[in-house]
C-alpha cells in the first residue's frame, strides 16, 4: 500500500463508486487523508462525467417524492430510508416532510407536530445518501414556510448553503414579504424585507426550483400571464433589486399543457407543446425545448409532434439530467412514463416503475407540473468545505 503515492491513490479511489468511496475512509487513515483532501475531491469531480439521477413525482407533501425513473436503487429508497432511520423515535409526535431537492443533491425537511398545527417545529439540511443530517437552529417565528435551499458550489462541492423561510405571519399590504435566511457560512439567520413587483401575487411562491443560487418559482402576473420568478441570495445589491421577473418564450399563445421549468446540466429549461400557423394557414403542433440563459430563452430543439407521433398523447414532463436527447413524457392512455429521443423520434415505454411510498395518481400529479428530478450528491460532506 505504502509503495504507491498519494496522487496514484487518489486517481485509484477517484475511479470508485460515491458510497465506496465513502467506506474506503475507514480502512485507513491514509486513504481517509486523501478522499478528505482538495486534490482528491478535484479528481473525483473531473472523472464526473454525469451523475445518477431519479425522477421523482409530488404525491403529498408529507410524503416522499415517489421515484418513477432513475438511478440504481433509486432516490426515493434513499429518502425514505433516511426518514425512516433518523426520525424514527419521533415519528409517534411528528411529521416530516421533503419540502425542495435541490441540484446538488440535499434536501430540505420540515418537522410538523401531529397534533392540529401548522407550525413548523424543526427544519433540517440533508444528504440522503451519506445520512447526514442537520438541525438547524430555531427561527424564533410562530408562522412560516419552507420557500427552499439555495447553494454554492466549486468543482461540485458545497461551499455553502442558504435555507430561505416565509414569514406569512408578517406579509403587508404593499407587496413587502418577510423572508427568514439561514446562511451556513454564519450559523445565524437573517431577516430580509422584500418589496416584490405589484404586478406579481406572494401566494405563488410554492414548490420552488434551486439551480446555481437561485430560487424559481412559477408565479403569474397583472395580466394573468405565467411568468417566472428568481431571486439571487448570492447576488450583490438589495433583496428587491435581486428578483427578475421572466416571461415565457410562448407567451401570448396557448401551449396545450401547464407551463413547468425543469434543470438541465445548470440551465433552467422549459418545454411544451404549441400550436404553430403554417405558411398555408394551417396549424402544426410542434414540441419546443428552451434554455434561460443570462435572462433570456434560447430555442434548443423544435420538432413537429405529428411527424414523430401523430396520436400524440402525452405530457411533457422533464428531461434527462444527463442526456440532452432524451425527454419524458406521461403517456395518458397506457398511464406509463415514456422516453423519447427528440433526435431520431424513437419512443420507449417504461412499463416498470419503482414506487418508493403510495402509488401516485400520476396523471393529476403531471398535470399540475408536481415532478422535480434529483441529483444525488457528487461529494460527501454536507457541511461547507473551506479553502477549496
Amino acid at each position: 500500500m505504502n509503495s504507491l503515492t498519494e496522487d496514484l491513490w487518489s486517481i485509484i479511489l477517484a475511479r470508485l463508486p460515491l458510497k465506496s468511496i465513502i467506506t474506503s475512509k475507514l480502512v485507513c487513515k491514509q486513504w481517509k487523508s486523501i478522499v478528505e483532501s482538495p486534490y482528491f475531491r478535484k479528481s473525483l469531480y473531473q472523472n464526473l462525467h454525469s451523475s445518477s439521477w431519479s425522477l421523482l413525482v409530488w404525491d403529498d407533501k408529507k410524503d416522499v417524492g415517489t421515484t418513477l425513473y432513475g438511478c440504481e436503487p433509486s432516490i426515493g429508497s434513499y429518502i425514505l430510508s433516511f426518514l425512516t432511520n433518523k426520525f424514527e423515535i419521533q415519528r409517534d409526535k411528528y411529521e416530516y416532510s421533503v419540502w425542495d431537492y435541490t441540484d446538488v443533491g440535499l434536501i430540505l425537511v420540515s418537522e410538523v407536530s401531529k397534533k392540529p398545527s401548522i407550525l413548523i417545529n424543526a427544519v433540517y439540511v440533508a444528504n440522503p445518501v451519506s445520512q447526514d443530517c442537520i438541525e438547524l437552529p430555531s427561527h424564533l417565528k410562530e408562522y412560516v414556510f419552507p420557500l427552499g435551499i439555495v447553494t454554492r458550489t466549486e468543482n461540485g462541492v458545497v461551499l455553502d448553503y442558504k435555507v430561505v423561510l416565509l414569514d406569512f405571519g408578517n406579509v403587508h399590504e404593499n407587496m413587502e414579504i418577510s423572508l427568514l435566511i439561514y446562511s451556513s457560512e454564519t450559523g445565524l439567520w437573517s431577516l430580509s424585507i422584500v418589496h416584490l413587483p405589484s404586478s406579481l401575487y406572494y401566494q405563488y411562491f410554492y414548490r420552488s426550483i434551486s439551480l446555481n443560487g437561485n430560487l424559481y418559482w412559477l408565479n403569474r402576473n397583472s395580466d394573468n400571464e405565467d411568468v417566472i420568478v428568481s431571486h439571487d441570495f448570492y447576488a450583490t445589491g438589495t433583496d428587491s433589486d435581486r428578483f427578475r421577473v421572466t416571461r415565457f418564450p410562448d407567451s401570448g399563445k396557448h401551449p396545450k399543457f401547464k407551463r413547468a421549468c425543469t434543470i438541465f446540466q445548470g440551465f433552467l429549461m422549459y418545454m411544451n407543446v404549441v400550436s404553430i400557423t403554417k405558411d398555408d394557414g394551417s396549424l402544426e403542433d410542434k414540441l419546443s425545448i428552451w434554455k434561460l440563459q443570462s435572462g433570456e430563452w434560447q430555442l434548443v430543439s423544435e420538432i413537429s409532434v405529428d411527424c414523430v407521433n401523430p396520436s400524440f398523447d402525452h405530457i411533457p414532463v422533464t428531461i434527462n439530467s444527463v442526456d440532452a436527447k432524451t425527454v419524458y413524457f406521461w403517456n395518458r392512455k397506457h398511464q406509463s412514463l415514456v422516453a423519447a429521443n427528440i433526435c431520431n423520434g424513437k419512443f420507449v415505454l417504461h412499463s416498470e416503475l419503482e414506487h418508493s411510498g403510495r402509488s401516485p395518481n400520476s396523471f393529476e400529479c403531471f398535470k399540475r407540473s408536481d415532478c422535480p428530478s434529483f441529483v444525488l450528491p457528487q461529494w460527501l460532506h454536507l457541511t461547507p468545505v473551506r479553502g477549496v
